[in-house]
């Protein structure tokens, strides 16, 4: 998730700069149309996040289950290591523990892997979530004679905005109407 407040302050920096730009250099001569959108909102609201949590969750469910199926052998094989130990076959506690650090490396392999591809997983989302609403913003603007839409982070960089310049919940409409093919 930092990698999508990094992506949204670069965006929000972005279209301050220019803002600065356009408003410095005087490129239009009438009064532009400026709104403003929490982004956070936006992206937590949307559709589209929505299912690709999900996904997500799914995946990191599936992987937390053969996590969890290697953790469990390893508590058997610990178990029979004891049993081993207590009856004194010394023959079959070395096969057992030679195993048993076999699966323990495994395990740690794994899970060593289902961290590297969770944060894959979830940079992918994000940024892809980010495009789809970057687009979705900019048609917007494009259809409604927006001249610049400003995203406001979770750093609320926009201090005061009027209601009407506000056009999260208008974006997210549009944004979910977008994603479900409407």
């Amino acid at each position: 998730m930092k990698d999508l407040y990094g992506k949204i302050a670069f965006v929000l920096s972005l279209a301050i700069a220019v803002f600065l730009l356009v408003d410095k250099l005087q490129l239009t001569g009438n009064s532009d149309k400026v709104g403003v959108v929490q982004m956070e909102k936006l992206v937590y609201d949307y559709q589209g996040m929505k299912d690709a949590t999900e996904e997500y969750t799914a995946k990191m469910n599936a992987w937390q289950g053969q996590s969890d199926s290697l953790e469990s052998m390893l508590q058997r094989i610990y178990t029979e290591m004891k049993m081993d130990s207590i009856e004194g076959d010394l023959q079959k506690l070395r096969k057992d523990q030679e195993r048993f650090v076999l699966i323990q490396q495994q395990y740690y392999q794994y899970q060593e892997n289902v961290q590297k591809k969770a944060k894959e997983e979830d940079e992918q989302m994000t940024s892809g979530i980010i495009n789809q609403l970057n687009e979705c913003i900019k048609k917007y603007a494009k259809q409604n004679g927006y001249s610049m839409i400003i995203a406001n982070t979770q750093m609320e960089n926009v201090s005061y905005v009027e209601d009407a310049q506000d056009l999260t919940d208008e974006i997210l409409d549009f944004a979910n109407s977008q994603y479900n093919g409407e």
